[in-house]
């Protein structure tokens, strides 16, 4: 789930784990009786055309806070358009109004101090506004402009997009983020609004008027409620707000129904293979429960002992078999949660931690917790409750939380008195009713041949293939005996204008250096590549130098801060790069297809354009004057996604009987990239293959 599925370890803070640590286990466990919490007093009001307010006067700063929560949510967009909310609930504030552009807002709000951020999230929009007491006029103005007259300016649609196409590019970085998401695919389902992701195509696929929409369905008054806290007077207050909302009209008055989530319990065993970690992320468990449901207090209780007491204990701190262990209970408002366990372990020890993970779960499904364990998880929780109303800002967000999802507002308050009454006998028989020790989904990431036993010994194994969907590209016309030809002879001709054919199969090796200008630096490099398959790149940079090797189809960087694997995309990237080098694809001539695909203007010169197809595909331009390769164009990765990647050819240099360009420029979907200025090349240099360790 996203952030605003609630789970119930946020009623149980992990602070206390950190109190709790500073005693010795054998420690009498006991605390002064609790402070009482004084709830502030919350004024509601309803304007006419159905706005909620709730107020709540704080004379103790000079400063005002309000966060609106709108009826809207991810879930609602169409999977083909997957991402609208979210750059909706961007552009929204980040895109101006009709008085004001983006920049000016931004350049306005600053002087002021104040802030106003808007989102969407998967079941909610927001609006968050922060502001000193004196500016609330004009403050309060903004905002009115910002919910009723957004622009949704292009330019800063297509700066969102970016934004989106980064996070895709990277969101396989990071092995806890896979787990996490791809667990709760397996809980939810693949195509279900509550796990779905956004990818490549479906945000090309997302126009300005799919934004325009989906804020008109959405953006109503009678579909958001706002809460109001900090130094005023309430009744000014709703006449402010009335004097500038008061006349927005409402839309339908009925709200939007959740998907519905249909489970079915079953037992898998799934896998997703990470080669560049040498430890595993391990999540398992099905769907979890509401919040409204009578046993919630129980399962609080329940989850503290399994989780901290148990899984923790026994994982960690016994068997040193994890870095982390963790479990949730989860319960959603309108949503089912997810109840999981999981834990970050070294790969030989994978199945051995899941084992007692699972020996956990059903222990608790099979006997009573001790008293000693009762207590203690009481006690921690009734202690890290505080917690929960340092400020009023805290709790009145969690007020403004269970209004939109029409639970009582004391709900909070409500969990804490039914906690006092969770017994033993309680905990087994919601562990009972809600636990299936025997039905869990298990997802482990991590690279199988490391680990301590196969997979398989736990059940049938469903790998997972989390490869990012790339955009199809033009694949060009059809090819035919005679382009095939034509393409074929223009490349050789290519190859005897660079040094001949006999010379090019000769290129074992080759070293570079240069300077590479991106960003407005530049950079010293140096480049050793083996072909086909072998690199060395070492780049200095601002925060030192970084060295990068690729071998074997393994890479590893070494940098400042340590020596990590290379992720599986930049390897990837790497060796699609020398792959595309014209040594490499004469060399392996007997992979590769070469077709004339016609000729083309490519800056000043005229050129054949040869499709290149095979371990990889890109175009060659050839200047028909010098027969000099001065271009390639492909479909290449950037930190923001696949773009059209161009190089440029210029300066051609003669070393060793070879024609080498000494200058590149590279442009990403007609941007310029970078530029690599070549000082010294050589052929056929002696390696040490240290140059390529990467294990």
């Amino acid at each position: 789930m996203k952030k605003n599925r609630i789970v119930i370890s946020i009623l149980a803070l992990t602070l206390s784990a950190c109190l709790w640590a500073q005693k010795g286990p054998k420690d009498p466990f006991q605390f002064a009786k609790l402070n009482q919490i004084k709830m502030p007093e919350v004024k509601q009001v309803t304007l006419k055309n159905g706005l909620k307010l709730f107020l709540v006067e704080d004379k103790s700063l000079p400063t005002i806070d309000m966060r609106g929560m709108i009826y809207s949510g991810s879930v609602y967009e169409p999977a083909e358009k997957a991402g609208l909310a979210s750059i909706t609930g961007e552009v929204l504030r980040s895109g101006g109004t009709q008085k004001l552009n983006g920049d000016q807002l931004d350049r306005e709000l600053e002087t002021m101090a104040a802030q106003i951020e808007t989102g969407i999230d998967d079941e909610s929009g927001y609006i968050q506004i922060s502001l000193l007491k004196e500016n609330l006029d004009r403050v309060l103005a903004l905002t009115a402009d910002i919910l009723r007259r957004p622009v949704f300016a292009q330019e800063k649609i297509d700066l969102a997009k970016i934004t989106q196409r980064t996070v895709i590019s990277r969101r396989n970085d990071n092995i806890a983020a896979i787990t996490n998401r791809e667990f709760n695919k397996l809980i939810y389902g693949p195509q279900s609004p509550f796990s779905r992701q956004s990818e490549y195509a479906t945000i090309d696929a997302i126009s300005r008027e799919d934004i325009v929409q989906f804020y008109k369905t959405h953006f109503h008054p009678n579909r958001m409620l706002l809460a109001v806290w900090g130094d005023f007077d309430a009744r000014q207050m709703v006449k402010k707000i009335e004097a500038l909302l008061g006349d927005w009209p409402a839309g339908s008055a009925q709200k939007p129904e959740l998907p519905v989530v249909n489970y079915q319990f079953a037992k898998t065993v799934s896998h997703i293979q990470k080669t560049d970690v040498n430890q595993s992320n391990i999540m398992l468990g099905h769907i979890g429960g509401l919040m409204d449901s009578p046993d919630f207090p129980t399962l609080t209780i329940m989850n503290r002992i399994l989780s901290f007491d148990r899984m923790f204990k026994i994982v960690r701190t016994d068997e040193g078999l994890a870095y982390s262990v963790w479990g949730d209970y989860g319960a959603g408002f309108r949503t089912p949660g997810v109840f999981s366990a999981g834990a970050q372990t070294k790969s030989e020890s994978t199945v051995k931690a899941i084992t007692l993970m699972l020996k956990e779960i059903k222990r608790i499904s099979e006997q009573e917790v001790s008293d000693e364990e009762l207590n203690r998880a009481k006690d921690q929780f009734f202690n890290s409750y505080v917690f929960l109303f340092q400020s009023k800002a805290q709790v009145i967000k969690r007020m403004l939380t269970y209004a939109y999802y029409g639970y009582p507002l004391d709900f909070a308050q409500q969990i804490f008195k039914k906690i006092e009454t969770v017994s033993k006998d309680g905990i087994l028989k919601a562990a009972q009713q809600y636990l299936k020790p025997d039905q869990l989904q298990i997802l482990v990431v991590g690279k199988q041949e490391d680990f301590d036993q196969p997979l398989s010994s736990l059940g049938t194994v469903r790998d997972i293939d989390i490869t990012i969907p790339v955009p199809k590209t033009d694949a060009g016309p059809a090819a035919s005996a005679e382009s095939l030809a034509r393409g074929k002879a223009i490349l050789e001709k290519a190859i005897q204008a660079m040094g001949g054919s006999d010379t090019i199969k000769a290129v074992k090796t080759t070293f570079s250096r240069g300077d590479m200008v991106t960003q407005g630096m530049t950079l010293p490099v140096e480049m050793i590549i083996a072909y086909p398959d072998r690199a060395k790149f070492t780049m200095d940079t601002p925060g030192g130098q970084i060295v990068m090797r690729v071998c074997n189809g393994k890479g590893k960087a070494q940098t400042p801060q340590g020596i990590f694997p290379l992720p599986e995309p930049q390897v990837k990237n790497m060796l699609e790069n020398m792959m595309r080098d014209p040594v490499c694809v004469w060399q392996n001539l007997d992979k590769y297809q070469v077709q004339l695909v016609g000729e083309k203007k490519f800056y000043d010169q005229d050129a054949f354009d040869l499709l290149i197809s095979g371990p990889v595909a890109c175009h060659y331009l050839v200047d028909k004057k010098s027969l000099q390769i001065v271009g390639c164009q492909y479909q290449g990765m950037t930190q923001s996604g696949p773009a059209a990647m161009e190089e440029a050819s210029s300066d051609f240099r003669l070393v060793d009987g070879i024609l080498f360009s000494f200058k590149t420029m590279s442009k990403a979907n007609g941007e310029v990239a970078s530029e690599m200025n070549i000082k010294e090349m050589k052929v056929n240099v002696a390696i040490s293959e240290a140059d390529f360790k990467t294990e």
